[in-house]
């Protein structure tokens, strides 16, 4: 017992002394420090990273729905207009005209990026490492509900789009005026279907799945 009492005290007089003591902390500050400073400099360079990618995301629609809002907004005021100034049978071609050209060069500005830019949000969210290298069924679900939309929000605009551009179009007809407030309506309920998707696809990027 006085042996094993006697030992003990040596180790403990060797763990107390100055030298090892210096090296463990040698140890500590050169290896396990830098370690887990490394590991928390990763760890918010990807936090930051995910949050720009989710406000990018909200960035991206903005531009998007603006694009295809300008639109709606063209057509409305065409009809508008027509209502209320009653053009002649030629000034009104002239205008059919000129709305065609519009509705034509502002929906190849929607194309150029509406369709594309949320595509690659799954590849996206592996990089970030916020879903397996598989991917996740939840994050494409999310995409897949955007992409759905979109198409659901252009074919809201095509009923007014084809009739007001049509030779049997006639503003003094109430059909036509029909037409628009059910696009107005039509337009509504995607436009709140579609700020739930957005904030899906955000909270991805933002929350642990």
């Amino acid at each position: 017992m006085v042996k094993r009492k006697s030992l003990d005290n040596s180790l403990l007089e060797i763990l107390k002394h100055p030298l090892l003591l210096l090296i463990v902390g040698s140890i500590i500050g050169s290896i396990l420090i830098p370690r887990i400073s490394e590991q928390a400099s990763r760890t918010k360079v990807l936090q930051d990273a995910r949050l720009r990618k989710a406000v990018e995301i909200v960035d991206n629609n903005t531009v998007t729905i603006s694009q295809l809002n300008a639109l709606r907004t063209r057509l409305a005021m065409f009809h508008g207009d027509n209502v209320r100034l009653k053009p002649p049978p030629a000034r009104l071609k002239e205008l059919q005209d000129k709305l065609a050209q519009d509705m034509n060069d502002r929906y190849l500005e929607f194309e150029k990026t509406g369709w594309w830019w949320y595509r690659a949000l799954n590849e996206q969210a592996v990089i970030l490492e916020i879903v397996p290298p598989a991917g996740s069924d939840k994050l494409r679900s999310h995409v897949n509900a955007y992409h759905d939309n979109i198409g659901q929000t252009v074919n809201v605009l095509q009923e007014m789009w084809h009739a007001c551009v049509d030779a049997g179009y006639d503003y003094q007809d109430a059909r036509f005026t029909q037409i628009q407030e059910k696009m107005n309506k039509e337009w509504n309920d995607v436009d709140q279907a579609r700020n739930q998707v957005v904030n899906d696809l955000v909270a991805d990027f933002t929350q642990p799945f």
